[in-house]
């Protein structure tokens, strides 16, 4: 068996667990490969599974570098709060790995988006996300302009610092801190959250995830980024365009704690 750690160095604990998880698993004869730096797709060709030890920013980035990859991912938590990862303390890294080589775990598949930017009618960059994309500023305190449509309806002209089209996986994120709502990682839905918006009737919008949506750039001074990363500056006149990917991402569950009991004990980690 081969497996692939992902290590994010500059979280304190992270360098100790990967070395502890390494030496556990060379001893069962595992074939350990180590990632400390820049990864790209190919770096996980022959991997049969991958450990991210960090946090949900490791795994984010992870799942964007890998898009779609249908390899099975655990999360070993070495941050904060740690919403997608499993294995949250030392002591429980061992018969989680044990569980992990004997494949005694679920497979929890969840929804991406796939976000794209044209430019005069051509793509200039496209991405794709596990929690959200977000239509920001790039500086400044300037107020962004843009018109979101839906299957080619407009839906509603914002004035506001931002918008964000949230998974449900993404819901409990940046999503979130907007004020946007929680939604179950099953659910087939995208959430438009707009942020601080210039109006008091600009609510968060639950779409199905079968909905085509664009976004219309009027003004200077945008930014689209995929889950925090890939950051394009995006120019009046500018189209994203957002839907649900085609690519999931393949989570390794080892709980059978239901959505809303993880929910409350992460919320419980935050008082």
């Amino acid at each position: 068996m081969n497996i692939t750690l992902v290590v994010n160095a500059k979280k304190p604990d992270s360098c100790r667990y990967a070395e502890s998880i390494r030496q556990y698993l060379e001893a069962r004869d595992v074939q350990v490969k180590a990632l400390y730096g820049e990864y790209t797709r190919d770096d996980f060709s022959d991997a049969d599974a991958i450990i991210s030890i960090g946090g949900d920013g490791t795994m984010l980035r992870l799942a964007g570098v890998l898009r779609g990859q249908d390899t099975p991912l655990l999360g070993v938590n070495a941050g904060h709060l740690g919403y997608l990862t499993q294995v949250s303390q030392a002591d429980q890294i061992p018969g989680a790995l044990d569980r992990l080589l004997a494949h005694d775990y679920t497979r929890d598949v969840r929804a991406m988006l796939h976000g794209s930017v044209r430019r005069n009618g051509e793509v200039i960059r496209r991405g794709t996300a596990l929690n959200e994309i977000l239509i920001s500023r790039c500086e400044g305190i300037s107020v962004l302009r843009f018109t979101v449509l839906c299957d080619g309806e407009e839906l509603s002209h914002y004035t506001a610092d931002g918008i964000l089209f949230a998974t449900p996986t993404g819901s409990t994120a940046y999503n979130l801190s907007a004020g946007g709502p929680i939604a179950a990682p099953e659910t087939r839905v995208i959430i438009m959250t707009p942020i601080c918006a210039h109006s008091t009737n600009s609510r968060p919008v639950i779409l199905p995830d079968t909905s085509h949506i664009e976004v219309r750039i009027e003004s200077e001074n945008e930014i689209v980024a995929f889950d925090g990363e890939r950051i394009v500056r995006l120019q009046p006149g500018d189209v994203v365009k957002v839907r649900r990917a085609n690519e999931m991402t393949t989570f390794v569950k080892l709980r059978a704690s239901s959505f809303l009991e993880t929910l409350r004990e992460k919320m419980d980690d935050e008082d």
